[in-house]
């Protein structure tokens, strides 16, 4: 079987490594308010994003921050052609199922203009630019779900949409809605990744990992949820561990649940799930997941193939690893944190300080 070519645009991509944030460059940022971060971020790549970024110094900065994130990721794609094109879109699709779900909780809630709505939206993929000013500029839910339809790439998508958004109608369960809209993609996704054989095969392992991880999180908070927990219509699709073995999380005592699901992602959970146990912070599990996910994927740099998928999944990774740590540095400048308390909360590109 001939491979995906990664070979051009996996070049372009470890030669941009040179642009990432470093240790040092934290430290630096480490108390600084948004216009100190500002100043700073006028010697690297963030420049030429921070003169189209609206708003006071604090908007400007998330501002500056969102739009570079969207501007290299999508350099990115531009980098390669054909399967590898194709595993790339794959690869970025996460961001199209996220702001499509944005999109329908800012209607739900009628936040759709607000700077919040906003600003949870990324500038990646096909819905961006004006078609985002488009959808929250409708007056109903049902106008933003016509739009989506009408406007969605993938008709597949578009009907499970369709038939989410009348389900919706029916029971105005909005957490069900969005779980509908996030299980079509999952079950597509992976079937996808499963389907393009070898060439996807890390991108199909931290897709699932991923999955995997939300079926945790979502089964422990359902413990706290009223009247009888009922996974099966909770879960997302998509993942490596059965259903079934979530079950403990639902009704176990918390020290067991440790005990039953520590074994699953090579016994990773373990130790963080004890955590939990231990104080019951859901918070911080989430936080923990999602830490060492990125830490991971951004790991493939050094350890992943280098003709391979794992550069992009590697790089992606990394900025969003650099977005997330300028985000913390941002509000913790805003609200006085202390340094020691947000180098603890940091992912260091390097290893921790």
């Amino acid at each position: 079987m001939t491979r995906a070519d990664f070979a051009y645009g996996n070049t372009r991509l470890r030669a941009r490594r040179a642009e990432f944030l470093r240790d040092a460059d934290y430290e630096r940022l480490l108390g600084q308010d948004a216009d100190g971060i500002l100043a700073e971020l006028a010697a690297t790549p963030y420049a030429r994003d921070a003169e189209h970024a609206p708003g006071d110094e604090h908007r400007r900065l998330h501002e500056t921050i969102r739009i570079h994130l969207g501007r290299v990721l999508e350099e990115m794609r531009s980098f390669y052609d054909d399967a590898a094109r194709r595993l790339v879109d794959r690869l970025l699709a996460r961001f199209d199922v996220h702001n499509v779900v944005t999109v329908l909780r800012a209607h739900a809630s009628r936040q759709r203009r607000s700077e919040e709505a906003l600003d949870a939206l990324f500038p990646v993929g096909w819905l961006a630019g004006p078609l985002t000013h488009e959808l929250l500029g409708e007056r109903e839910l049902a106008g933003a779900v016509d739009l989506l339809i009408r406007r969605l790439p993938d008709r597949e998508q578009a009907e499970a949409l369709r038939a989410a958004y009348s389900e919706y109608e029916r029971t105005t369960d909005l957490s069900a809605f969005e779980h509908a809209v996030v299980a079509d993609h999952a079950t597509r996704a992976d079937a996808a990744l499963a389907a393009a054989g070898p060439d996807a095969r890390t991108l199909l392992r931290f897709a699932r990992r991923e999955i995997d991880e939300l079926n945790l999180l979502l089964a422990l908070r359902l413990r706290d949820a009223p009247g009888e927990p009922s996974p099966a219509h909770a879960l997302l699709p998509g993942g490596s561990v059965p259903p079934a073995a979530f079950d403990p999380a639902l009704h176990a005592p918390a020290p067991a649940v440790a005990a039953e699901l520590g074994a699953f992602a090579g016994g990773g959970w373990r130790p963080l799930i004890q955590r939990w146990a231990a104080g019951g912070d859901l918070p911080a599990l989430e936080r923990a997941l999602e830490r060492r996910r990125i830490a991971d994927a951004a790991a493939l740099f050094a350890g992943g193939d280098p003709l391979g998928i794992d550069v992009p999944i590697a790089f992606t990774a990394a900025k969003r690893l650099e977005a997330r740590n300028l985000r913390l540095l941002a509000e913790a400048g805003a609200r006085g944190l202390h340094p020691d308390t947000v180098r603890r909360e940091l992912l260091w590109p390097q290893g921790p300080a």
